[in-house]
């Protein structure tokens, strides 16, 4: 298996995490591959009836494509995870008290994480197709 690209290095796009979570940082430096942050500018409010899955989708799709279009030719990662008790869903707790109202909400319960994430090389010329739920 040949392991070398024949790309220069200089040459291959600049990977930028479209986030300004520590943990997903966190998480990009276990591949050692190097990369920049940079914070989305995107609404997080959660569409009526949207489904938890369909939210998650759609905000990494939405983070990454803000992203690229102020970094155009780099690679940019989006990610969003929504925690779901059935239709309800649980954004950040803001605080430690509510974090742990929110803990005893759940405890006993099936809590789902959905997690998406969105990878998006975005070009000048390029159009980017729109993301809607239920495709």
């Amino acid at each position: 298996m040949n392991t070398h690209s024949s790309v220069p290095p200089s040459s291959l796009p600049h990977l930028v995490l479209a986030s300004t979570s520590i943990y997903r940082r966190q998480l990009l430096e276990r591949l050692g591959l190097p990369f920049e942050t940079s914070t989305p500018q995107v609404d997080e409010t959660r569409r009526p009836d949207e489904a938890p899955e369909h939210l998650a989708k759609r905000l990494a799709l939405a983070k990454a494509r803000n992203v690229s279009q102020l970094r155009p030719g780099n690679l940019v990662i989006g990610s969003d995870q929504v925690a779901a008790l059935g239709a309800e869903i649980f954004g950040k707790p803001g605080s430690i008290e509510n974090a742990v109202a929110r803990l005893q909400r759940m405890s006993g319960q099936e809590v789902l994480f959905h997690t998406a994430v969105a990878l998006i090389r975005f070009s000048s010329f390029m159009s980017v197709s729109h993301y809607s739920p239920g495709n």
